[in-house]
């Protein structure tokens, strides 16, 4: 445990630590509080170490509960109540449903002289301590909690929390291992910013009577891998929401950067597209800004590895978005909402955000690196945008051709084609061709007898894999460990390396409800006798027109992608695109994003790639500059 530094009670005109007052949590921090706690063990078990090895087995919150201490929330890796009703893990469950209020005055409450300490510290304008107790030797442990502790918990790391002046709890963080020094070290950094978000947070949506969403996500979307310097909320010209700004410095990459999120961009049908944007302090000069889009059922998040890579390694100006229907800001304010296609993501989303891009940013060209669906948009927009353009209301869709770059699309096909054994998808196929959209809607969804109201717009993932592995009885309990020999959660993910921490951040900060008319749209071009993708109304086939295409593409495959194989991608090769490129990795769908040194790898090629296209421009010019001479 971290000793109090009695050097700073100077000439004894420092008050004694056991004379400290703790003040009851104000009625109106404790009730915001019970609406947000959850994200602080959701955030706690969610810290990874540098080699993203998880840190903590289960987390827990003690709120200072009018004169006591009392543990309240909980978390084990990934939000376990939600997930799977009431069969909470054992230890965990048992240890709070049996912990009891401790009063601040009980002499062997360590939670309070810890909180004394905080008030101390905090005087002085410094962050209180980091806790470590060893639950198994330590004989502070107080004996109503003692006996209720599990071979599993083993050492207690904790930091105090405070609000507008006052400490409100400790936050614990629980593990089986002990702490190395280095980890310690990289430990403490982590729970200083993480006591820098929630003071700054829980503070200010207190005063403006905010919404607790805003403050969840907030909280458990903070980088503690950073310290942050400034955390504000800034205007932005036409948003009614703010823009929340933090200038932090990063502990991984030793580089000061800017964070601004969310930006609104209105696309059509009363939709909008949220931005997340990232500035390094020092931007390399290659004058360009990346645009990240993530893929099928996956919001923005899943893209987090690769923005901060490309941003804070490789100096580029990053924007990350979200589609629409993938997060609030982004679905119709009147609250009205109807089903959308993917070609409203690729006609009007994504050439809303490059044209809002390029009015910030007039003198960059952009890059686009898109995961799964997120690398078919540009491309599909690129191919169609002579079709796209004389569609009625469409006349002022931006040219990709005069701001687009280069395109890089990760285990992004150019057709459906999964790798998937389903029960009667031959049958089907065979008699695709002759069935309308509707056909197929009413046909599938019975098939898996799955019921579909008219008005249903979305689906979440969970009935998803319910719905294409024709299953009769619910799916499987969502876990990190799921595997079968055919396409399901588990090939989605295609991970072999994951860990619990990654399985809650997917899990609360990634998966999302995708309209019911985009996964037509994939099902209906699986089921297609031609290797293409489809507008929804069967007009357009976009493969076929990316024979169209100048811009420049690197993909990048997964070798055990059972979601996107490698087929799906390689004929690109065969297409007059310039500067084209392949790379294989061998990893699944999404594990080729989340798995940090495949990430590290992919942006190295990527750079190099993108310094490839200025030499090979400089070169063109220079024979443009010569023909023209001669």
């Amino acid at each position: 445990m971290t000793k109090f530094n009695n050097t700073d009670i100077r000439n004894g005109l420092m008050v004694n630590l056991e004379d400290i007052y703790i003040f009851p949590v104000s009625e109106t921090v404790y009730a915001y509080l019970e609406k947000i706690w959850s994200s602080f063990v959701n955030k706690m078990v969610a810290l990874t170490f540098p080699n993203d090895e998880n840190i903590f087995d289960h987390a827990v919150f003690e709120v200072i509960q009018g004169s006591d201490t009392k543990i309240v929330a909980s978390s084990t890796h990934f939000k376990m109540k939600e997930l799977i009703g009431n069969k909470l893990n054992k230890d965990i469950q048992e240890f709070i449903s049996k912990t009891r209020a401790i009063p601040l005055t009980d002499e062997k409450n360590e939670s309070s002289k810890i909180l004394k300490k905080s008030v101390i510290s905090y005087s002085h304008m410094k962050r209180p301590d980091v806790e470590i107790i060893n639950l198994r030797s330590d004989d502070r442990v107080h004996p109503n909690l003692k006996n209720l502790l599990t071979e599993t918990m083993r050492y207690a790391i904790g930091i105090p929390l405070i609000v507008k002046e006052n400490p409100i709890g400790i936050l614990w963080g629980i593990k089986r291992k002990k702490l190395t020094e280095d980890q310690k070290r990289d430990l403490t950094l982590q729970l200083h910013t993480l006591f820098d978000v929630i003071e700054y947070i829980v503070a200010l949506e207190v005063d403006r009577k905010g919404d607790p969403y805003f403050a969840r996500k907030n909280i458990e979307k903070s980088d503690t891998t950073s310290s942050i310097h400034h955390l504000l909320y800034t205007q932005q010209e036409g948003q009614k929401d703010p823009v929340t700004s933090i200038v932090a410095h990063s502990h991984v990459y030793n580089m000061m950067y800017r964070l601004d999120a969310s930006y609104i961009v209105p696309t059509s049908n009363g939709y909008s597209v949220s931005l997340k944007h990232i500035a390094p302090e020092q931007k390399n000069d290659k004058k360009k800004v990346i645009l990240m889009i993530p893929g099928f059922f996956c919001r923005r998040s899943v893209m987090d590895k690769l923005t901060r890579e490309m941003a804070l390694r490789y100096g580029y100006r990053v924007y990350s978005m979200d589609m629409r229907g993938r997060s609030r800001y982004t679905l119709p304010r009147d609250g009205k909402r109807s089903s959308w296609t993917m070609d409203d993501y690729i006609q009007d989303d994504f050439p809303a955000v490059i044209s809002w891009i390029k009015s910030l940013h007039p003198e960059d060209d952009l890059i686009i690196m898109g995961h799964s669906m997120g690398g078919m948009i540009p491309r599909f927009y690129t191919s169609a945008y002579d079709i796209i353009r004389n569609m009625p209301g469409k006349q002022d869709r931006i040219n990709p051709n005069e701001v687009i770059k280069g395109i890089v699309s990760i285990t992004s096909p150019n057709y459906i084609n999964l790798d998937s054994p389903l029960f009667g998808l031959d049958i089907i196929k065979n008699g695709f061709k002759f069935l309308s959209n509707r056909m197929v809607y009413d046909m599938l969804f019975n098939l898996v007898a799955f019921p579909v109201k008219n008005t249903l717009t979305t689906i979440d993932l969970n009935s998803f894999f319910k719905f294409i592995l024709n299953l009769h009885s619910s799916l499987r309990q969502f876990s990190f460990q799921v595997s079968t020999k055919i396409v399901n959660l588990n090939d989605f993910i295609g991970y072999r390396q994951i860990t619990p921490p990654e399985w809650y951040f997917m899990v609360e900060d990634v998966f999302c409800e995708e309209s019911i008319k985009v996964i037509l749209q994939f099902i209906r071009s699986q089921l297609s006798h031609e290797n293409g993708f489809y507008s929804y109304d069967g007009d357009i086939n976009y493969t076929k027109e990316m024979h169209k295409m100048n811009i420049p593409v690197f993909s990048v495959a997964g070798t055990l992608d059972k979601i996107v194989p490698t087929a799906t991608i390689e004929d690109i090769m065969n297409l007059p695109i310039p500067n084209k490129k392949i790379e294989y990795f061998d990893q699944g769908h999404l594990g080729i994003i989340l798995h940090q040194e495949t990430v590290n790898r992919i942006c190295k090629l990527t750079d190099d790639w993108i310094s490839g296209l200025e030499e090979a421009n400089k070169n063109l010019e220079s024979r443009e500059k010569l023909a023209a001479y001669i």
